[in-house]
């Protein structure tokens, strides 16, 4: 894998295909920055995010990120020529190209660690509930059940559907509300018929069954997962882009606590459209 993520790199420099001149290139939004304040924010910071300190040379200032609320959106704006490339962690764009053949990698960027994490309302209840899925986390890392979900669901990401994942009921327990937004699969996945699915799903069932509550999933669009947590539709919501030593966490709004990392990559990679 490393030597492919090396050559997909090289080859994108040489050929200027990732980070040539008017390049619009979509990304999932980012929950309290605007477009120029994220693009402020990347330049400013010492992290190669997307490439533009590794690809300097090849970058152009008329290059722009797109922000899309979910998805299927960026997706279909990739496949109408709205945007040249879309960019997503390495286990999403795998699976898109290994589930879909109309879209294919054309460049693999080496950034800043990318924590996978699950985010809480930062009061006395979501401190409480945070707490509790923080000392369940550790205890999955200590039992290697975490690494055993990996193996499961991403280290080889495949052709087809993850399965349904069953969620143990327990009597009288206290139920939280998690929102799935479908926009980061396998990893935050939605099933055709509307049942989340995915390595998420099976780390929140796992999570359940250790601190005796009731998991109940909402599905969102990725672009409301802020409002629904901070309304009060849900008690808990999937995050990701938490970067170790920055004092400042781009897509992280305030009011918002985040649990201890149980996932992170290393890798974006950019999709185009399929050159047949």
């Amino acid at each position: 894998m490393k030597k492919l993520l090396l050559a997909l790199l090289i080859a994108g420099i040489f050929a200027g295909s990732a980070f040539g001149a008017g390049i619009r290139i979509g990304i999932l939004t980012k929950q309290n920055m605007s477009d120029e304040a994220f693009v402020k924010f990347v330049r400013e910071h010492d992290t190669n995010f997307f490439g533009w300190k590794i690809m300097n040379a090849n970058h152009s200032q008329d290059d722009k990120l797109t922000y899309f609320d979910s998805l299927t959106s960026m997706l279909m704006a990739l496949r109408s020529d709205k945007i040249d490339e879309a960019a997503l962690p390495e286990p999403t764009a795998e699976y898109i190209v290994n589930t879909n053949s109309d879209f294919e990698i054309c460049c693999a960027v080496h950034s800043s660690p990318t924590h996978l994490a699950l985010g809480f309302r930062n009061d006395e209840a979501g401190k409480r509930l945070c707490g509790m899925i923080n000392a369940a986390l550790e205890a999955m890392k200590s039992d290697r059940k975490l690494s055993i979900l990996y193996a499961q669901y991403l280290k080889t990401p495949g052709k087809s559907q993850p399965p349904a994942e069953t969620f143990t009921k327990i009597d009288g327990a206290e139920t939280i509300r998690v929102a799935v937004t479908g926009d980061l699969p396998p990893l935050d996945m939605v099933a055709a018929d509307g049942t989340p699915v995915g390595f998420n799903t099976a780390v929140l069932a796992e999570l359940g069954r250790r601190i005796g509550l009731n998991i109940e999933l909402v599905n969102i669009e990725s672009g409301a997962r802020t409002s629904a947590l901070m309304s009060g539709r849900v008690d808990a919501v999937f995050w990701y882009l938490v970067w170790e030593g920055s004092d400042k966490q781009p897509s992280v709004p305030s009011g918002i606590l985040l649990s201890d990392s149980y996932y992170e990559w290393e890798n974006f990679m950019h999709l185009r459209k399929f050159s047949r």
